[in-house]
């Protein structure tokens, strides 16, 4: 099955608008209709224990009429928090949990995903006419640079 068209023009946008080489995986995560939109080595908060990882979240075959996820991923799953969030007294890391079938059939299947079920588009809706893979990419690092009880 061809990645569409659409989404690799996408890809090709948020590579360049992010300074960061961004892939797509050859095909859906299993029993889904949702590519893996990964890059390699992404920087990670100072706040984290690793310092780069994947970070990707999946979209949608019929991208840009359908939009992301409202969640993203980084690997290792095994990231945690330097120090302890003040609020909850944890390193686990607030609202992510370790997914071992969020990327089941892809190349980067064979290994769990720390998944943030993070409300990317809770306060602004979707339009496929305006948002693009570099806005879901924004929406995502906002959550590295929101405090981390939040």
């Amino acid at each position: 099955m061809a990645v569409p068209d659409p989404l690799l023009a996408g890809i090709s946008e948020l590579s360049e608008e992010s300074g960061h080489r961004f892939e797509i995986t050859d095909n859906p995560v299993e029993g889904t209709d949702l590519y893996v939109v990964y890059v390699e080595s992404h920087p990670f908060p100072a706040s984290y224990t690793v310092a780069s990882g994947v970070l990707g979240f999946r979209v949608p075959r019929n991208f840009p009429d359908a939009c992301p996820e409202d969640a993203f991923f980084i690997q290792p799953h095994t990231v945690k928090l330097r120090e302890p969030d003040t609020v909850r007294q944890s390193i686990d890391i607030h609202r992510a949990s370790s997914n071992g079938d969020f990327l089941k059939g892809t190349k980067l299947g064979g290994e769990p995903a720390l998944v943030f079920s993070w409300h990317i588009w809770n306060k602004v809706i979707w339009n496929r006419n305006r948002h693009t893979l570099v806005d879901h990419y924004t929406h995502c690092l906002r959550r590295f640079d929101s405090p981390e009880h939040d």
